[in-house]
């Protein structure tokens, strides 16, 4: 884990300026979208008192979102491509001069790419995921939700204790994956046939092995979801005290909930292979 703070905050120091900025536009971003289930359901209510304030609120929200989101993706890659470029570079040019095998140094080149682009897309998800919890849980501790909020509570706890074997399995065959990769350019080199169906074996039965356990995984997670969705519907409509609107808020923040619970299952594996990957480069980069 050490190893892979170094390497990020080695990456971040390379654009500090650029990086924060990117990232402020992305919690922007995050915070509308996270926004949008409370103003509609006050949109909601206000419709049958004839009040239309949140009406103008919401389309104030959906023009603050669209500025947003439009000046981040003008800027994410220019601030991360040169990064990304210089990154590649650099260690290409390292391993030629080491005279590292062809094959490893192909692999390690895709694998650089990694470091910065976590910036880019698996900081941003984990924000992100970080996010929907916390409105999800705010919203229903606000609406005096308490039983919801404790089954959201167990039922997330339980996922995650169901799910976490399958996932170390997962990034476990990752690992076996990446060291058989990193032998594909050699194996192809040497035109045998043979080996090479060999390999292709060897890849294929560990991606069918992540895929079973995926498919488990996400077969556990969305029988514990559907039972709080379900109870969730029963709860806010037959046993709470609550508008159309406060309804309609609930369950979409519970559904939000069980989206950010999705994304933290795969954000631990993402992360496993991120410190992989650390390791990897910084045993080639001991090489040169």
């Amino acid at each position: 884990m050490k190893a892979m703070q170094a390497e990020l905050k080695r990456i971040f120091k390379k654009n500090p300026v650029g990086i924060i900025f990117v990232l402020t536009l992305d919690i922007a971003e995050i915070v509308c979208l996270s926004l949008n289930p409370l103003v509609i359901g006050l949109c909601i209510d206000g419709f049958f008192e004839r009040s239309y304030f949140w009406l103008y609120v919401l389309i104030l929200l959906q023009l603050l979102l669209i500025v947003v989101r439009t000046i981040n993706k003008f800027s994410d890659n220019r601030v991360y491509e040169p990064i990304i470029e210089d990154e590649r570079n650099s260690y290409y040019e390292r391993g030629i001069a080491a005279n590292i095998n062809e094959s490893e140094l192909s692999s390690r080149l895709d694998l650089v790419v990694r470091i910065p682009e976590f910036f880019e897309n698996g900081l941003v998800e984990i924000l992100d995921m970080f996010g929907g919890i916390f409105f999800s849980l705010v919203s229903l501790y606000i609406s005096a939700a308490t039983p919801l909020l404790a089954a959201a509570g167990i039922i997330s706890i339980l996922i995650f204790a169901f799910t976490h074997g399958f996932h170390k399995e997962i990034v476990h065959n990752n690992k076996h994956l990446q060291d058989s990769d990193e032998k594909r350019e050699s194996i192809i080199l040497t035109k045998e046939i043979v080996k090479y169906r060999l390999f292709s074996a060897q890849q294929r039965n560990f991606r069918i092995k992540n895929s079973d356990l995926e498919t488990k995984a996400y077969f556990l997670t969305d029988v514990l979801q559907a039972i709080l969705l379900i109870f969730a519907v029963i709860y806010a409509l037959h046993f709470g005290d609550y508008t159309s609107g406060e309804v309609f808020t609930i369950i979409t923040y519970i559904i939000m909930l069980n989206d950010s619970v999705c994304t933290f299952n795969e954000v631990i594996i993402e992360m496993a292979d991120l410190e992989d990957v650390v390791i990897r480069l910084r045993e080639g980069r001991n090489e040169f």
